[in-house]
């Protein structure tokens, strides 16, 4: 029996292959949509990421994106688990305006920010306010001290001011003329008042004849506070005076004062830069000019000796 010929093969590629060939184009137009419709815009991812940094909910402006399988931004506003993940898949960084905080915890560290600047603020405010207690501190015992100097001082200078007078009061007696010199202290002088009419006739403003043995001594009692500032100061009573030769009765005060200056140092040596001379006219009354004897008394010249503790302050100034 005669074998059966066998048909010979058909030209070209088999039917199948077409088919799959299709198909595999079909698969490859599939997935390049896919991959574009995967593709991200990464401004629109920073916005994202910007949102979850301030640890809320994103709002976008516009469209809605597909990012992964089952996550998606519709409408704008998506709560976006393993945010991380999903930027490493589309290769968007997580830095974002600068911030290279981790996105898993941005939340938790925000917070943990916002309590750290809450104690940095209130560590300043309770810095702030132990300075300024220190420094009100500081000026309380600044005071203090300046209040128990100046106490201390005006101590010093009494008991000075005292052994002084004492020491005037017995040469004053020592030299008979108790009667005619009004001693007084404090703690910055011993003055001496000198009546007036003893040493001037009215309206002049030369020493008298008769009173100059009288100042001879009070100049010997100057003499020995040489080392003192001693101040003579001219004063008078109220009523006007005008003459040729003085004009009002600060001029006669300064002119009486000043011939008593001269007089002094004529006699015996003093320091003159320790020397000081002043005219007060009626300004400074020690008693009322509204009798005689006030007037009387308000006529003077007083000479200050100032104890050694005023005196060096004096010169410092």
């Amino acid at each position: 029996m005669a074998k059966k010929k066998e048909k010979p093969p058909e030209e070209g590629s088999p039917a199948w292959m077409a088919t799959f060939s299709d198909l595999m184009n079909l698969l490859l137009c599939f997935f390049v949509l896919l991959f574009a419709s995967s593709t991200m815009d990464a401004e629109k991812i920073q916005k994202i990421v910007a949102s979850f940094n301030n640890a809320s909910f994103s709002i976008l402006e516009t469209g809605s994106v597909s990012l992964v399988e089952g996550a998606i931004i519709s409408g704008g506003v998506t709560q976006m688990p393993a945010i991380e993940s999903v930027m490493e898949y589309i290769g968007v960084s997580t830095e974002v305006n600068g911030n290279h905080e981790d996105l898993e915890t941005t939340g938790s560290e925000g917070n943990d920010d916002s309590k750290q600047d809450g104690r940095q603020v209130q560590q300043k405010e309770m810095s702030q306010q132990k300075e300024e207690s220190q420094q009100k501190e500081e000026s309380q015992q600044k005071e203090l001290s300046q209040q128990e100097l100046k106490e201390q001082m005006e101590q010093q200078g009494m008991e000075q001011s005292q052994r002084m007078y004492d020491e005037i009061s017995e040469m004053v007696e020592a030299y008979s003329i108790d009667d005619k010199v009004a001693l007084d202290y404090n703690s910055q002088y011993v003055s001496m008042d000198l009546n007036g009419a003893l040493l001037f006739d009215a309206g002049s403003a030369e020493i008298k004849s008769d009173a100059r043995i009288f100042m001879q001594k009070i100049a010997a009692i100057m003499e020995n506070y040489k080392e003192c500032i001693i101040e003579i100061e001219g004063h008078t009573d109220n009523i006007p005076i005008r003459t040729s030769q003085f004009s009002s009765n600060r001029y006669l005060s300064t002119a009486r004062a000043t011939k008593v200056y001269e007089y002094v140092i004529d006699q015996v040596k003093l320091i003159d830069e320790n020397l000081k001379v002043a005219g007060y006219g009626e300004s400074r009354p020690v008693a009322s000019n509204a009798t005689a004897e006030g007037r009387a008394r308000n006529r003077r010249v007083t000479i200050k000796i100032f104890n050694p503790l005023y005196s060096d302050a004096q010169r410092k100034e």
